[in-house]
């Protein structure tokens, strides 16, 4: 998805416009960078995430020893480089939350060098470093809101250095926003933001709970709490112990107040999107490193391999669950080799989750809406949004649509399977009601050409215009 979201803005679309997805036009933006850069080449987008986490993990305990002391820059690199690979929150090879946490370790970064030094330099890369993740999730601005208020505290008896230190970082945050209005204002996307901001938030706030979801954060607390209970209590006699920083405990309050404010902060971002899908707790790995580096002891062999080896063991076996069943991401799919063969340049196209079939054919989108997945978004998304997509396929007459094959076992099978249809009875029935109302109108326009895989490509009946 947000590789193609990067392909659509280089190539003069609009996020929120031509293709619609609970997501902000500026991660486009971004991504299409990403893009220019790599193309289709997928490979190089995992390596890109993987160096990523390890650059973010490298600069967060270059920092730690830096600005703690000593004995958390191995602890704090070696828990960033495992939380940020972690297998159960890492979802595909090129996610946001990846993308965000990296942003959000700059400016973390800088925050402490700025905290310690009292340099207002850092301070501009803080506003400017967040400013950039906010692009991605405006809950990235966590980091800008707990280093101003451990600078309020900190420079409260000095308004001279505090002025100083927030111009600074105003100035380095309005660099990516004045971007990003530009591009808005541009692209004519500003008279859309107030619609898009609307679905996002009936999006987040029409989520449902079950009493499951409230686990969640405890789950998480336990996976990153166990190696600070490892590092804190069990390695907690005397000659454990390490020196607290560079010139005493005292000296890491700031930091330490920082830490804890951001990852209370990223815990409050997550819990604003509702669904808390595993791969959204991604943000809190950062943080947490800095809390699991504060703590002071010796970074010895034994300790770290107690505190970070069941940890980085069920990565490696999710890791492993995860391969065992799946494909060769670089052989094309099927349908596109097959689309590549019978379709025409200027032909569009359709299917469920279509983002890697239009990579590979560059065919064009049959509607705005790439997924059905939107049309779980709220109670009235998948009758409103259905309809809205077979108005598209009237107006852009797609000249192929690819369905489940055993269309009515894969409607009754997909509708039990999405955890908030089953808490929703009406916004069920809506989904179903609203694939019937898809199947009834391919089979009306479309007939079938070719049976791939559990797919059947339909060839529009009518002459193409």
């Amino acid at each position: 998805m947000f590789i193609y979201m990067g392909k659509l803005v280089t190539e003069g679309g609009r996020v929120g416009v031509e293709l619609i997805d609970n997501k902000f036009p500026t991660v486009g933006l971004l991504t299409s960078a990403c893009w220019r850069t790599f193309g289709d080449c997928w490979p190089a987008y995992v390596l890109l995430q993987t160096a990523l986490s390890f650059a973010g993990a490298f600069m967060l305990a270059r920092s730690a020893r830096q600005n703690i002391g000593p004995h958390a820059g191995l602890a704090t690199g070696l828990f960033a480089l495992i939380y940020l690979n972690f297998n159960f929150a890492v979802f595909g090879g090129f996610q946001l939350e990846t993308l965000q946490a990296f942003f959000s370790i700059l400016a973390a970064s800088a925050a402490m060098n700025s905290l310690a030094r009292d340099d207002s330099r850092d301070s501009f890369l803080v506003g400017l470093s967040a400013g950039v993740a906010a692009m991605l999730k405006p809950s990235a601005l966590a980091v800008l809101g707990a280093f101003a208020v451990v600078m309020l505290w900190q420079y409260r008896n000095r308004i001279g250095r505090l002025l100083a230190h927030f111009a600074a970082a105003i100035a380095g945050l309005l660099i990516p926003a004045v971007v990003s209005f530009a591009y808005l204002f541009s692209a004519d996307l500003l008279k859309e933001m107030p619609a898009i901001w609307r679905q996002i938030a009936r999006y987040a706030s029409q989520s449902p709970w079950e009493p499951w979801d409230l686990s969640k954060p405890v789950i998480v607390l336990v996976i990153a709490g166990f190696p600070m209970l490892i590092r804190g209590f069990i390695f907690r006699r005397r000659e454990h112990r390490a020196g607290s920083g560079r010139t005493g405990a005292e000296s890491n309050h700031p930091i330490l107040i920082f830490a804890c404010l951001w990852l209370i902060l990223e815990c409050a971002g997550v819990a604003m999107q509702r669904r808390m899908y595993a791969y959204h707790f991604l943000v809190l790995a950062a943080p947490a490193s800095l809390l699991f580096g504060l703590i002071p002891r010796k970074s010895s062999a034994l300790s770290l391999v107690a505190a970070l080896a069941l940890p980085m063991l069920l990565s490696v076996v999710g890791a492993a669950f995860t391969l065992k069943d799946a494909h060769d991401p670089l052989e094309h799919l099927a349908a596109s080799d097959y689309l590549s063969a019978h379709a025409q340049p200027t032909d569009a196209v359709w299917q469920d989750g279509m983002m890697r079939l239009l990579i590979e054919t560059d065919l064009k989108p049959g509607s705005r809406y790439p997924m059905t997945f939107l049309w779980v978004n709220d109670d009235n998304a998948p009758l409103e949004y259905c309809r809205a997509m077979l108005a598209d396929f009237d107006r852009r007459r797609p000249k192929y649509i690819l369905l489940p094959t055993k269309i009515d076992w894969y409607i009754d099978a997909v509708s039990n399977h999405i955890k908030e249809l089953n808490l929703n009875p009406q916004r069920k029935k809506n989904f179903v009601s609203a694939w019937i109302e898809l199947r009834d109108y391919v089979r009306k326009n479309y007939r079938p050409e070719a049976q791939i895989g559990r797919e059947t490509i339909y060839r529009r009946a009518t002459p193409q215009n």
